[in-house]
């Protein structure tokens, strides 16, 4: 034998802990509600079948002791405001402003005051209702609880309702609601406009002298603060006084400016750069002193020429009145020099007294300029204030006019009271010509569908309590693991089978044996045959028919001609020697502890191809001994003589030893037994396993129940109808065991529990 993996790919994939889903899906499908359905069909139907009969025995009983009959009348509400007799229109409302004025007839409708003023009104007393109670509180607090009063959809009507026992009664008590409703309405609503009409008139009052106070704050402050005439009616002197001097002013500044650039021109030159006007010049030649040295000039020149008349031109004398006039000469061009630079000096100083006089009248108009300024804000101030106390009479005059016409439209409602009203009646109560309560039209529908609802739902609920396993889905679903076949419950067999344990022996043409058949041929299929060479067939917890698995299992691969060793691997109830005749008392105890070969203990059985090993004496240390050195030795020898070799191991949640068998062979067969083991139990039981690497070739389901919408109902019903009669009527082989058989007699839960529950 071989436990090394291979690389061929495996025909039921074994799920692994990577791609196995942490949380087991337990959304019910389609085709589990349809399950569902089918397999509580009945349940389904008398749930329904009792409540509408409960519905419709309600009703009946209803309707002849207590029917309720009711009456409705309709108010319509127009607006919360009087009609305005000025108005040829209504002014529009919001739609929240009429939801809530709504709400408030609404409250006005259920007050309790009105209430008490309708049980005293003498039609309602006149009534059987009425009359039927003694206790005016307990008639008040019916007609609070039972009266119906609501808003119509998308409308401004309100329906007013109330329910008696006598068709007559219920009309005259909405009727008397509703007028008396209506009076009050009025009354409230005359008096609101009445009081509203006396504040409004102290608004006018109020307002009258607030105009007359500001018509004579008016004259004092014209009186007082504008002294100016002209400035009320839009004469402003002072502001067309400070535009001139401004513009003067400007002018002014641009002169003055152009005299101190001709200043700062004349002032940066030279003196001799200076030029002189031809004016200047010919001043300076008027002067008396130039004019003086020029007359000297000239007489010493003309008597020059009569010396050189008289002496001769190279005289002495005309030598010394030569050096006169070259000194007469100097002096004067001295004083035209002087003259020049005092003219020169004159024109700068002209320049600059010029642009000082010109600063000096621009200063002095600026301040001229300022106080005008100051005096037109003073005026502008004024004039603002007289235009806000111009403004207030305006709007009080305004107010007053529109005060005046609220008044007079209030006048005129408060004179004609139909005008204050604005909730009308649209429709009277009259008696109900059939009951309102019950209705049967209502009532069978909602039992039906109440029905349906529990029903279904009961059904539903049911299965999703129930946490056992029912199905191979159930399997693959919560446990995650592949299955291999299904074995249906003996009570739905057609043919007599005494021992399920040997089915497939003893009733080869039944419907569990051909089920132990489609097992072998799934086990086959789901590896190599060097894969499962040696394997445990074992459970969770005890009475779950691993035994019975374990036993048709080897009958059924023995009869596909392969050499088969059953091995009754659990020492805490060994069951095989109750099925086997032959079986020997010693066995793989014997050999676990190095008592023998194998080959000394196994049986022969009737059967071909099928020896069985007895588990021998009950060991102290089971688990000790299954893994020691002589089991590995067990298995290698049996899986060179036989081709399969199953071993029946105990409940893998209760015993350690069928977790060290499970390690020991190829693989492990889980049984689940219908209906009996609960999801829990089987996850914990492939934990168990795969946290050990044990591979689990797959799962199989026992006891399997015939039920609708389940297993087998059509499959075995189908089954039995493809087969001829008389192959069906075939004399059986004969069993392997007798009622006390040889061996031990104790019994085996496993088998008892089977025998029990399938037989």
């Amino acid at each position: 034998m071989t436990t090394m993996p291979v690389s061929m790919q495996h025909r039921i994939p074994i799920p692994s802990q990577a791609t196995r889903p942490q949380q087991p899906a337990v959304a019910l499908s389609l085709s589990d509600v349809f399950r569902i359905l089918m397999q509580r069909m009945f349940l389904i139907i008398f749930i329904f079948l009792f409540i509408v009969g409960s519905a419709v025995g309600l009703t009946f009983w209803l309707q002849q002791n207590h029917p309720r009959y009711t009456s409705r009348a309709a108010v319509q509400v127009e607006s919360p405001f009087a009609k305005d007799p000025f108005a040829f229109t209504e002014r529009p409302l919001q739609g929240d402003l009429m939801n809530r004025y709504v709400s408030d007839q609404i409250f006005l409708l259920r007050d309790e005051g009105l209430l008490r003023e309708v049980l005293n009104d003498s039609e309602v007393m006149a009534t059987q209702w009425y009359r039927s109670e003694e206790n005016k509180t307990l008639l008040l607090q019916e007609l609070s609880r039972n009266l119906g009063v609501g808003q119509a959809p998308n409308a401004s009507i309100i329906v007013i309702s109330f329910s008696t026992k006598v068709p007559e009664d219920a009309p005259r008590i909405v009727n008397a609601i509703v007028r008396l409703y209506l009076a009050r309405v009025q009354d409230m609503s005359f008096q609101r406009y009445a009081g509203e009409l006396f504040k409004v008139q102290e608004q006018e009052g109020d307002l009258s002298r607030q105009i007359q106070q500001i018509r004579n704050e008016k004259e004092t402050f014209i009186t007082s603060h504008l002294g100016a005439p002209g400035l009320t009616s839009g004469l402003n002197v002072s502001g067309e006084m400070w535009r001139s001097l401004a513009l003067q002013t400007a002018e002014l500044e641009a002169y003055q400016l152009q005299l101190k650039a001709a200043f700062d021109n004349l002032r940066g030159l030279d003196p001799s750069q200076v030029t002189l006007s031809p004016q200047m010049v010919q001043l300076i030649e008027q002067d008396p002193q130039v004019v003086s040295l020029q007359q000297t000039l000239l007489n010493l020149r003309n008597y020059e020429m009569s010396l050189i008349r008289q002496v001769g031109p190279n005289h002495t004398s005309l030598q010394q009145l030569r050096n006169q006039i070259d000194s007469t000469e100097k002096s004067l061009d001295q004083v035209r020099q002087r003259k020049r630079e005092e003219a020169r000096q004159y024109q700068v100083n002209s320049a600059e007294a010029a642009w000082l006089n010109a600063l000096q009248a621009q200063i002095q108009l600026q301040e001229r300029v300022d106080a005008a300024k100051a005096e037109q804000r003073d005026v502008d101030r004024k004039l603002a204030q007289y235009q806000m106390l111009e403004e207030q009479q305006h709007l009080l005059e305004e107010k007053y006019r529109r005060v005046s016409d609220q008044i007079n439209a209030l006048q005129m409602v408060t004179r004609d009271r139909q005008d204050v009203v604005r909730v009308n009646r649209i429709s009277q109560a009259v008696p109900a010509l059939q009951p309102s309560f019950p209705r049967w039209r209502h009532n069978i529908p909602a039992g039906v569908l109440l029905g349906l609802l529990a029903g279904v739902g009961l059904a539903i609920l049911l299965e999703v309590v129930d946490t056992s396993i029912k199905t191979t889905r159930d399997i693959s679903r919560h446990a995650h693991i592949p299955i291999l076949g299904t074995v249906p419950d003996i009570d739905d067999e057609e043919l007599p089978i005494d021992v399920v344990e040997l089915a497939a022996y003893t009733a080869p043409r039944s419907m569990v044996a051909e089920a132990f058949r489609s097992i072998r041929t799934n086990l086959l299929l789901s590896a190599p045959a060097e894969r499962q060479r040696a394997l445990l067939v074992t459970s969770a917890k005890p009475e779950e028919g691993k035994s019975a698995v374990s036993i048709n299992l080897a009958i059924s691969l023995a009869q596909n001609n392969r050499r088969v060793l059953l091995v009754d691997a659990n020492f805490h109830r060994p069951v095989l020697r109750n099925f086997f005749k032959k079986t020997r008392a010693e066995g793989l105890s014997q050999i676990l502890i190095g008592q023998g070969a194998f080959e000394e203990y196994v049986s022969n059985t009737e059967l071909p191809n099928l020896d069985v090993l007895g588990s021998g004496p009950v060991p102290p240390n089971p688990s000790e001994l299954l893994a020691g050195s002589y089991m590995r030795d067990f298995i290698q020898q049996a899986s060179e003589r036989y081709d399969q070799i199953i071993f029946d191991g105990p409940p893998v949640l209760l015993f350690s030893d069928a977790m060290v068998l499970a390690g020991a062979t190829d693989g492990v067969i889980l049984v689940c037994r219908a209906k009996a083991t609960s999801r829990g139990v089987v996850q914990r039981a492939r934990d168990m396993l795969e946290r050990a690497n044990v591979r689990i070739f797959g799962g199989v389901l026992n006891a399997a129940q015939v039920t609708r919408g389940g297993y087998f109902r059509e499959q075995i019903r189908s089954y039995y109808d493809y087969q001829p009669a008389e192959s069906l009527a075939q004399q059986a082989p004969p069993a392997l065991l007798t009622k006390n058989g040889s061996g031990s007699d104790e019994p085996d839960d496993d088998a008892n529990d089977t025998k029990q529950d399938n037989a």
